[in-house]
C-alpha cells in the first residue's frame, strides 16, 4: 500500500500541466513539447479569430490644377476694352466709314488675351494712376481755349472780308459816278458845240418858216380863238433840229406840233 501511496504519476503530470499554461498563453511553445501540441494548436486558433483595426494610409488622387484667373474689378477692365473696340469699329461699318483700328493690333497692345499677370500690370497702372483725372480737365481746357482762338480768328478773318467788300463796292460806285458825270460832261460840250455852229442858220431858218406860218394862218386865227404864243429856241439832238421852250418840250421844227419832251439828266427824248 505504501507503493500505491508515493505520488510518482503526480510528479510526472506535474510539467504536463505546465506546458499546458504555457501552451495556452504562447502557442510558440508546441514546438517544444510535442504531447500537448494538439491542443496548442487548439489554443492557438482564437486570437486569430479576433478582429484587427489596422489603420492604412491611403493615398488620394492628385487633383488637376486649376488655371489661374483675374480679379473680377480688373476683367471688367479688360473686357471694356474688347466692347469699345468691337462698337467703334461697327459704327464705322454703319456709316460706310473705313474700321476705326485694326482690332488684332489694339488687342495686342490692351493685353485683351495676354497672361494674367500681364492683364492685371495693365489695369494696375491705370487705376494707380492719380493724375488721370486732372490730364483730362487740362486737356479739355486746352480744347476750349484753341476752339475759342478759331472763333475769334474766323471772326476776325469775316469782318475783315466784309470791310474790304464794302470798301470795293464803294471804289467802284465812285468810279461808275465819276465816268457817269464825265460823260455827262462830254456830251453837254459836244451838244453846245453843234449848236453854236448852227445856232445862226436854224435861227434864221426857223425865223422864215414861223413868218410863214403866221402870214398864212393869219386869216384862221382871226377867226378863231387865237393861241398863246410859245417862247420856243432851236434845239438840235441827234443831228435833228427841234424847237423846246423853256420847260423842256419839244416841238417839230416844220409843223411846231409837240412831239415829246427833252431829259437833260439822262440826256434822251421822251416821245408822247
Amino acid at each position: 500500500m505504501s507503493s500505491q501511496n508515493t505520488p510518482v504519476l503526480s510528479s510526472n503530470k506535474a510539467p504536463v500541466k505546465k506546458a499546458t499554461k504555457k501552451v495556452a498563453k504562447n502557442t510558440a511553445v508546441a514546438d517544444k513539447v510535442p504531447a500537448v501540441a494538439a491542443k496548442a494548436k487548439k489554443v492557438s486558433k482564437k486570437p486569430a479569430e479576433k478582429e484587427v483595426e489596422v489603420e492604412v494610409e491611403v493615398e488620394a488622387p492628385a487633383k488637376k490644377a486649376r488655371a489661374p484667373s483675374l480679379a473680377a474689378k480688373y476683367n471688367k477692365y479688360i473686357q471694356f476694352s474688347f466692347y469699345m473696340i468691337r462698337i467703334m469699329n461697327a459704327k464705322c461699318l454703319e456709316n460706310n466709314e473705313d474700321v476705326f483700328m485694326d482690332e488684332e493690333k489694339f488687342f495686342e497692345k490692351a493685353h485683351v488675351f495676354d497672361t494674367v499677370d500681364n492683364q492685371q500690370s495693365f489695369v494696375s497702372e491705370f487705376l494707380d494712376n492719380k493724375g488721370i483725372a486732372k490730364e483730362m480737365r487740362a486737356h479739355l481746357a486746352d480744347k476750349k481755349k484753341a476752339a475759342k482762338v478759331a472763333e475769334k480768328e474766323a471772326a476776325k478773318a469775316t469782318k475783315a472780308a466784309e470791310k474790304a467788300a464794302e470798301k470795293e463796292a464803294a471804289k467802284a460806285a465812285k468810279a461808275a459816278e465819276k465816268a457817269a458825270t464825265k460823260g455827262a460832261n462830254k456830251t453837254k460840250k459836244s451838244t453846245k458845240k453843234t449848236t453854236s455852229k448852227k445856232g445862226v442858220d436854224e435861227t434864221d431858218l426857223v425865223t422864215s418858216l414861223v413868218t410863214m406860218a403866221t402870214t398864212s394862218n393869219e386869216t384862221t386865227i382871226s377867226q378863231e380863238e387865237e393861241e398863246p404864243e410859245l417862247d420856243v429856241r432851236p434845239f438840235n439832238h441827234d443831228d435833228v433840229n427841234y424847237l423846246i421852250d423853256d420847260n423842256n418840250n419839244l416841238y417839230d421844227s416844220s409843223t411846231h406840233d409837240m412831239v415829246g419832251s427833252f431829259d437833260v439828266v439822262n440826256r434822251n427824248i421822251i416821245r408822247v
